[in-house]
């Protein structure tokens, strides 16, 4: 029997990242379709979708869990996400009602109402999947199978999973109706949108290509942005159309990791550097303006100070748009928590300040190009004749109206304006 109330309130907290946040949108939306409310406190259900990338994400899970029980004190309390995948002794010690482990969004609901009254619409609403309400991100695919030595998500995340282009398309459309202009491709391994694994074997049913091409077609449109994708799956097709369809943002963030083959090889990375540095330079000559950012992780096990000064080297070489820095956190349950040669955390603080500094500078680099020029802005905040908007190429810009292009019919958070940048 599913629970009864006579007035329904369920609260949502979410750790992690923009997959976990489209997940959590997916199961509010599931329960208002049958008959529940979002509520902010006193729930009578109270659902922390977590997190276990890092232990500091583990950290943050018991702080969540800690605030949902002060804020809904009557509530039943419901675990999902990562975490309950692989500590399912240690988050049943917690306390939690029930225990869902990720993509089990329809167990939950069984276990709430009893029966799902009607399948969840795949539209958006702006409460719901919307995060920031001026970007709508979407999740198309789920799993990984890459198995980096320092990373847990293919551990929590299972096989290879992808949505058909058709059920994509149909929810694009949906949000683009409801105003939306910018729309964000997120999955755990977007490269891999159209392939899913089936009895071990991986069948490939369509390609992140065949999804955009449909995507860049949908009337009125605004523009896509992938979120990150593998150096080995930036295919020449897809270069292509980046080149030739302006409805596709001139950004991609690629991770590089490591700046070194020995440690890339000590993660498991699946490229090495030439192949990488080789691979920026034939999509710079294709899109020479391209924003690409990446990822880097610094102190991994075995990183000498030689190792990082030639990633510092190469860094600067590839020049990046901008970096996103990540201190090494060892995880028990991957091989690289075994890894001999664990660096010193003041030695990993220090590299990690030099990175940043670095990214800043890379940062300003980037953005001077454009100074004076017509970018293409979505609208994120508005405060009197204050604006602020992300540019196609990733990076925020502060405007005035004077500085709008053209005349506007209306001013809205999620509008794409044309404006001339003095950043």
């Amino acid at each position: 029997m599913g629970l009864k109330y006579m007035q329904k309130k369920v609260k949502i907290y979410t750790l992690g990242c923009k997959v976990n946040q489209y997940d959590s949108g997916s199961l509010a939306k599931k329960f208002l379709d049958n008959g529940f409310v979002i509520g902010e406190k006193n729930a009578h259900v109270a659902i922390i979708n977590t997190c276990s990338v890092t232990k500091s994400a583990i950290r943050k899970n018991r702080e969540m869990i800690k605030k949902a029980q002060r804020e809904n004190p009557s509530a039943k309390i419901i675990m999902t996400g990562c975490w309950p995948v692989n500590y399912k002794d240690e988050v049943a010690e917690i306390g939690a009602d029930f225990i869902f482990g990720a993509n089990e969004a329809d167990l939950i609901i069984k276990k709430i109402v009893g029966k799902n009254k009607k399948p969840a619409s795949l539209g958006c609403s702006d409460e719901i999947n919307a995060f920031d309400k001026s970007r709508y991100f979407i999740k198309v695919q789920d799993g990984c199978e890459q198995y980096c030595t320092y990373c847990i998500i293919p551990y929590n995340r299972g096989k290879l999973k992808t949505r058909t282009v058709a059920e994509v398309v149909n929810e694009v459309k949906s949000v683009v109706q409801s105003g939306f202009r910018e729309v964000v491709l997120n999955g755990i391994h977007l490269g891999l949108f159209g392939v899913k694994n089936v009895d071990g074997k991986k069948e490939r049913e369509s390609s992140l290509v065949e999804l955009l091409k449909e995507i860049v077609r949908i009337k009125d449109m605004g523009r896509v942005r992938l979120s990150s994708i593998e150096i080995n799956e930036v295919t020449d097709d897809l270069i292509g159309l980046m080149a030739e369809n302006r409805k596709l943002c001139r950004h991609l963030h690629i991770p590089l990791q490591a700046g070194t083959d020995k440690v890339l090889k000590l993660m498991n990375r699946p490229y090495d550097l030439k192949f990488f540095q080789n691979r920026i330079g034939q999509i710079r000559k294709k899109i020479p303006d391209i924003a690409i950012t990446t990822d880097v992780i610094v102190g991994f096990p075995g990183e000498t100070e030689k190792d990082f000064d030639e990633t510092v080297k190469n860094i600067k070489k590839i020049n990046f748009s901008r970096l996103h820095v990540f201190s090494f956190s060892p995880h028990e349950k991957t091989p690289a928590f075994r890894f001999p040669g664990r660096v010193d955390g003041r030695e990993i603080s220090h590299r990690s300040r030099v990175l940043r500094e670095l990214s800043l500078e890379l940062q300003e680099k980037f953005e001077k190009k454009f100074k004076n020029k017509e970018l293409d802005v979505v609208i994120e905040r508005i405060s009197g004749n204050k604006l602020t908007g992300k540019t196609e190429y990733y990076f925020d810009v502060e405007f005035e109206k004077g500085d709008i292009v053209g005349n506007v019919k209306e001013l809205r958070k999620g509008n794409i304006l044309k404006i001339t940048t003095n950043k």
